[in-house]
């Protein structure tokens, strides 16, 4: 067990604050969070570093679990946790106060944050492509210096050009080529991003980026089947991940379940295929709203074309990326087929 710099031994507490157990995947380090102070801000005095982003309840980056004892958020506000989740103890770190000794279990390990810290930087629009109707690539390149490094299934955030307002994106390119990252965005009708990309951006362009940020990603200590299941543009971190499975030491079946509302918005069906030609063990569905008489495409969403045998193998785990009532829809489905809420791994889009 690594200890803290606060050296707070099991079932001690500081006097006005009680003992906090994190449980990283690969080590346990122990805090002390007094009275009127976060896990957050506790653990960042102490010397243990916790993924977090926006530090004020939005953006759901921050997220453990309450294994024992108690952590509590502030009532009356909403918190972008379903309320299972909720329910079953996860709680924002950046909002919770300790209320007893308390053991939280974090889905990451200690390691992932020195091995890809956090950085700003400048970087320069390298390309652009409209994928589909909703759609667009956008593509930069990063500077040489400082080194930049992400698990795939992670984030980056950038600043739209001429004005103080910041978006958050996963990427879609692997690490293979870490000096240029690729990221599928959605072009909403009206939106800060959406309309610099339609209208101003330009190969060239400097943006200001930070990250990476999150935890989701591969669960490299569950070997077994994989499935993947993404809406729209959250396709983007499981093209990410599918890089880092595609050069595996031990091979596990692959599945894929894509989804978009209509078929004009549907994109990367190439880059799809592609994938499947040289990805040993991937199987893919691709699923659209409306009716099509398209050959290969199935009618539905991604959650509605789920079966048992999906998830038949015990060692099955499940990652999912899109809008929030997907998320919802597909963690109840996945659930009733028989798959244990700790092997289902969430990345959910939310509103600018």
């Amino acid at each position: 067990m690594s200890l803290s710099p606060t050296e707070i031994r099991p079932g001690t507490s500081a006097g006005t604050g009680h003992c906090v157990r994190l449980n990283y995947a690969d080590v346990t380090k122990e805090i002390v969070v007094p009275t009127g102070s976060t896990v957050l801000e506790a653990a960042e005095t102490a010397g243990a570093r916790l993924v977090n982003q926006c530090r004020i309840g939005t953006c759901g980056t921050c997220v453990g679990r309450v294994r024992t004892g108690e952590l509590a958020m502030a009532e009356g506000r909403v918190y972008p946790l379903r309320s299972d989740e909720i329910g079953e103890g996860m709680r924002l770190l950046c909002q919770s106060h300790a209320l007893a000794e308390t053991d939280v279990d974090l889905d990451y390990p200690a390691a992932m944050l020195d091995d890809h810290p956090v950085v700003a930087t400048t970087v320069k629009v390298a390309g652009l492509d409209r994928l589909a109707d909703t759609v667009v690539e956008l593509v930069v390149r990063l500077p040489k210096s400082p080194r930049f490094s992400f698990r795939p299934g992670q984030y980056v955030r950038f600043r739209i050009p001429g004005t103080a307002e910041w978006r958050s994106y996963s990427m879609a390119s692997g690490q293979r080529h870490n000096r240029r990252l690729a990221f599928t965005i959605r072009l909403l009708p009206d939106g800060a991003m959406s309309d610099y990309l339609r209208n101003r951006a330009a190969v060239g362009d400097e943006l200001e980026m930070e990250g990476p940020f999150g935890s989701f990603g591969l669960d490299e200590d569950s070997p077994g089947p994989v499935l993947m299941i993404a809406g729209g543009t959250g396709l983007a971190p499981m093209l990410s991940m599918l890089e880092t499975l595609q050069t595996a030491r031990e091979r596990h079946p692959i599945r894929l379940v894509f989804g978009c509302a209509r078929m004009a918005d549907l994109f990367h069906l190439d880059e799809i295929e592609a994938r499947r030609g040289f990805t040993t063990g991937l199987d893919v569905r691709v699923v659209v709203d409306e009716p099509t008489d398209r050959s290969g495409i199935l009618t539905g969403n991604p959650v509605s074309v789920l079966t048992p045998e999906d998830v038949a193998d015990p060692r099955s785990s499940a990652y999912l990326c899109g809008p929030p009532a997907m998320l919802d829809a597909a963690h109840e489905r996945l659930q009733v087929l028989g798959m244990p809420r700790d092997r289902i791994h969430s990345e959910q889009f939310l509103p600018s």
